[in-house]
């Protein structure tokens, strides 16, 4: 095995479970457009496979940030790639267990951020730790929780719900039809979402001009529920990279509804997603609170999730929930009838004395235990 930096195209072909827009071409061409010290590195050996040079055993994209005088954090959005599902790789006569893919990932990507003067590297797998059902229950299914054991034997911090996202709401598509889903939703959803289409409500995308719509809702609903809203400047860099995968949505009620002028729409909601050929991802959001009783956020979500229906997507993720009782936010998503995920969670791992010292000092944070 070596350990290499891959070229945009190589790591452009990969196909690993588990990729995701954190993890992709346009997000490191994002990154270096942005200044930001980033690269494209993987685990590759001698390949028995005459159309090809080489066999990608795992991969990341790595980035920096600056923390103090000079030093660095490297990060790993997404979490490593590799087949966590394989228990070995075998390679003409060779078989390379996974223990030994993530050993020799592990001390190489330690040294390559120690030569950069990198004093700690976050990771933030996009694994499953335990399947659960829609109440939030562990249930019985293949887990990962032997690749945690094994990140903390390779020297790994857990640090649980840490910076990404660890618990996800997803919506399974497939070999389903619509009539399906949108009877499977909760009664309360498909009432609001039959009184939005009667009351005139429509979905559309929003123009690079009208970005200020998602701006002023997405702010509104941030400081209701306890999240920062991202810059103008983050909308603008994902489009610019992501083209068609990335879009911005509104809900809209004709104003004549709330005795506006006739022509004119009032924003109930709006929306940024991104998609690939897997997923579409509901990322950044909002909804005015005093127009919710018109369902335009419901809506919205029943017209994005038939869209990845017709696009041929295994599932649609709601993303980021906080799974406790009485969370609004949790609650809608809920409604849509998927079940949640539980990520593996974020882990660091300290490089030199300062990332040791820097690493006492951070303690998990948890929503939910992984156990």
């Amino acid at each position: 095995m070596e350990f290499v930096e891959l070229d945009v195209e190589e790591f452009g072909r990969l196909d690993f479970d588990g990729q995701s827009f954190l993890q992709s071409v346009e997000m490191y061409r994002r990154y270096k457009d942005l200044n930001r010290e980033a690269y494209l590195v993987g685990v590759v050996c001698e390949s028995t496979d005459k159309k090809s040079a080489r066999r990608v055993l795992a991969a990341g994209l790595m980035s920096a940030r600056e923390w103090r005088k000079g030093w660095k954090i490297f990060s790993v959005p997404g979490g490593w790639l590799m087949n966590y599902d394989k228990q070995a790789e075998i390679i003409g006569e060779r078989i390379w267990s996974r223990w030994e893919i993530l050993r020799f990932l592990t001390q190489e990507a330690r040294e390559f951020c120690r030569k950069k003067r990198g004093i700690m590297l976050e990771i933030s797998p996009n694994i499953v730790s335990q399947p659960r059902d829609r109440k939030n229950n562990v249930v019985e299914g293949p887990d990962y929780l032997d690749v945690k054991r094994d990140l903390e034997k390779l020297g790994y911090k857990y640090l649980g719900e840490w910076g990404q996202v660890k618990w996800e709401y997803v919506l399974e598509l497939d070999g389903r039809g619509k009539n399906e889903l949108f009877q499977d939703f909760r009664t309360d959803h498909r009432q609001r979402i039959r009184r939005a289409m009667r009351e005139g409500v429509r979905v559309r995308k929003l123009g690079m001009d009208e970005l200020g719509v998602l701006k002023e809702i997405a702010a509104e609903a941030g400081e209701r529920h306890g999240f920062q809203d991202p810059q103008m400047a983050y909308y603008r860099s994902m489009k610019k990279h992501f083209g068609d995968k990335v879009e911005f949505y509104v809900a809209e009620l004709p104003a004549e509804k709330e005795g506006g002028k006739e022509g004119e729409w009032i924003a109930l909601a709006a929306a940024m997603f991104v998609k690939d050929k897997r997923e579409i991802v509901y990322l950044y959001s909002g909804s005015v609170r005093k127009y919710q009783k018109y369902g335009g956020a419901h809506l919205m979500q029943w017209e994005m999730i038939q869209q990845a229906l017709e696009a041929g997507c295994a599932r649609y993720n709601f993303y980021g929930v906080r799974p406790v009782e009485g969370d609004g936010v949790y609650n809608f998503k809920q409604g849509f009838r998927g079940h949640v995920e539980e990520l593996l969670g974020t882990f660091v791992l300290p490089i030199g004395v300062i990332g040791r010292a820097l690493a006492v000092r951070m303690r998990k944070r948890e929503y939910g235990e992984v156990h």
